[in-house]
């Protein structure tokens, strides 16, 4: 089958939180529009996009799936993805590669935080986004409440587009706005809608004023740029599970949601060539390409689902990888329809696919041809839950390493490292779940079992006050002995300054050649921590005096001298330990504003200040790292699953005394085994 017209091409990803039914929205589209031949139930694990085993086992979405189908004439990408927030990562790359963000919210007025968060990360990408309020046949169906949240968490660009002959039980379709013999009798809402519209064009604005009233073609046009440019959020209703309104939202899509020939020049397109800023569009000719997903295909090996941003793909082609400037051959094109796959020959612009079996590829990667360009990165959160892993059986590092560097490509909020501090292997998910889910697929599918421990905290040692210390490093075994002898000062410096050495020797007490050691000594101390465990920082070290034989001193000694020396002047600094503080932005319903203070404040938080968006509440604090390690978890059964938190790492803060001297405290006994 010949490539479709870029503008015949409709890109979407499904967006929304757990249980609104976007999954089944999907099933939906693709048995309305002929392309299967059975409506897929998630419940009864005949979904075309749940189809891992895990998800059917657990029925919800864990991973974004790529889905197709064919209507009016049209080809309509559907990149269906998770709603819990355990895997926001999945929705984040799918945001990447298409034009449009459907988000599907629940009729009952609940909008939760990490819905929010999505709905905006489409905004900042630059993404028309239209909304669909699904299950309008539920009980509590209430699209009055349904919009006030809409219009308080996203903006009030939302406005009615579509709404429901009637609400609960009796919802047997959704009525049209745009067509004023269809909604009579529904003047309010219309005229809501043709505001909304015609704010948005200038002329019209003016012609509406002085007339009153706007054409119906022109109010569809007018419209229609409006969700383009994502000034207006058109917004639908549906009930997918029994099939109503599907047809006409599916329709709407096409209508009003812009092809990638009209979406040209969002910001994720935004590209950088030779240097220059450029934007990427169809028309820009050569072809450029980017991978917004890979993922290890039970059947295929590696597979990365691309992008075509400009030009067109043909299967054996050999582009440019920017990354590292050498040429990919891409022999395995394919057209991904679930867990199904089929070669094809050519993928023409706007429209996407995958590339089987290229183990260099990687998520965010640009290919092109000609000039090399480098298209903006993938944007996903920051992991915000750490575990430490070791392998359960000996001899099985090199096997663990492995295996986690694939699934860490597969998933960008996967992050996996060594800390340079306490060498522990540290790796790094969303949520506990989302790390459980890994750690399941590692074992499962690569054959590695860990032990997991919460990490230790990254600390490290400095001193408030200052002081001089001495060593005097002498032994002597028969033959040439070794001497050297060190007198040094200690000062804290500024928090952030780092590690200072001054030579203020004067008459040769200790030879130029030697001082080099002395300083590597004091280094080792640094390195390997004075009263902890954990490195040095923030302090200056001014070495004044000394003494050395012409025999018997070496480098080794005046190391020593150096090392012991440090150490002695530490001890009476005054030594403090340093924790990592990190900015913790909460989101929580108002209801639980009292239990998140109260427990932040039991953290050892200070709250920073609080900020209500719609029916959420956000709260801001600085709270040390080690008081949130086990957040997540906490979090969510304090707030029924409704809250989301996010943080940065902010600075280092002193350790409160009494908790220093415990940690010295465990340090002391692990260095006495």
């Amino acid at each position: 089958m010949a490539a479709p017209a870029t503008d015949k091409i409709r890109n979407f990803a499904v967006i929304g939180a757990g249980g609104a039914g976007k999954t089944t929205l999907v099933d939906a589209f693709l048995f309305k529009s002929g392309t299967a031949s059975r409506f897929g139930k998630v419940d009864d694990g005949s979904s075309l996009s749940d189809f891992t085993a895990e998800e059917k086992e657990t029925k919800h979405s864990l991973y974004m799936t790529l889905l197709s189908l064919e209507h009016r004439g049209h080809k309509v990408n559907l990149l269906d993805t998770p709603g819990y927030s355990d895997f926001v990562g999945e929705a984040s790359v799918a945001l990447a590669g298409v034009d449009t963000a459907i988000v599907v919210v629940d009729s009952s007025g609940t909008i939760s935080a990490s819905t929010r968060r999505l709905y905006h990360a489409a905004k900042d990408l630059g993404l028309a986004r239209i909304v669909v309020i699904n299950r309008m046949d539920a009980d509590q169906a209430n699209l009055e409440a349904t919009m006030e949240s809409v219009q308080s968490l996203f903006g009030t660009e939302c406005v009615n587009v579509f709404v429901p002959d009637a609400e609960g039980p009796s919802f047997s379709k959704p009525v049209s706005l745009l067509d004023a013999s269809a909604a009579a009798g529904m003047e309010e809402q219309r005229g809501a809608l043709i505001e909304t519209v015609v704010e948005t064009d200038e002329a019209a604005m003016e012609k509406y004023l002085e007339e009153g009233e706007v054409a119906e073609e022109e109010l569809r046009c007018l419209l229609s740029k409006a969700v383009t440019s994502g000034d207006v959020v058109p917004v639908v209703c549906s009930a997918a599970a029994k099939e109503l309104g599907v047809e006409e939202v599916l329709d709407f899509l096409i209508d009003y949601a812009p092809s990638p020939a009209a979406a040209k020049g969002r910001p994720g397109r935004q590209g950088a060539e030779d240097g220059d800023e450029i934007m990427v569009t169809p028309e820009h000719g050569s072809t450029c390409i980017q991978i917004f997903k890979t993922v290890t295909d039970p059947y295929v090996g590696k597979l990365s689902y691309l992008r075509v941003w400009s030009g067109k793909l043909a299967a054996d082609s050999s582009l440019t990888l920017a990354r590292t400037g050498k040429a990919e051959r891409l022999q395995n094109l394919l057209s991904v329809q679930g867990k199904e796959h089929e070669g094809i020959s050519e993928v023409g612009a706007g429209d996407i696919a995958a590339i089987a079996k290229v183990e260099s590829l990687e998520t965010g990667d640009t290919l092109c041809e000609g000039d090399v360009v480098h298209l903006a990165p993938v944007k996903v959160p920051p992991p915000m839950v750490s575990l430490a892993l070791e392998p359960k059986a000996r001899g099985e590092e090199q096997k663990l390493a492995t295996a986690l560097k694939k699934l860490a490509s597969e998933d960008l909020t996967f992050l996996v490292d060594r800390d340079a501090t306490t060498h522990e292997l540290v790796a790094s998910g969303i949520t506990n779940l989302h790390l459980d889910t890994i750690l399941k697929r590692l074992k499962e599918q690569f054959g590695v079992e860990v032990d997991t421990k919460t990490p230790r905290v990254p600390l490290k040692e400095t001193i408030l006050g200052a002081a001089e210390g001495h060593h005097r490093h002498k032994k002597q075994t028969g033959g040439a002995g070794q001497f050297g002898e060190v007198y040094l000062r200690v000062a804290a410096t500024e928090r952030g300054e780092g590690f200072q050495f001054e030579d203020k020797v004067v008459g040769g007490s200790i030879p130029k050649n030697f001082m080099p050691a002395v300083e590597k000594g004091i280094v080792a101390s640094l390195e390997g921590g004075v009263f902890a465990g954990y490195p040095v920082v923030d302090v200056r070290v001014e070495v004044y005096d000394g003494k050395h034989h012409p025999v018997d001193s070496n480098e080794t000694s005046f190391k020593s001298a150096g090392s012991k020396a440090f150490r002695d002047a530490f001890l009476k600094a005054k030594p403090a330990l340093l924790e990592p503080m990190v900015d913790l932005e909460v989101e929580v319903p108002a209801s639980a504003m009292g239990d998140i203070t109260g427990d932040l404040n039991s953290r050892r938080g200070r709250i920073q200040g609080m900020d209500t968006v719609g029916t959420l509440q956000i709260i801001k604090a600085q709270v040390p790292l080690r008081e949130i390690q086990t957040y997540s978890t906490d979090l969510r059964s304090m707030t029924a699953g409704e809250g989301s938190y996010t943080f940065t790492h902010s600075h280092y803060d002193i350790v409160p005394a009494k908790l220093a001297e415990e940690i010295r405290a465990g340090f002391k006994a692990e260095d006495d085994d």
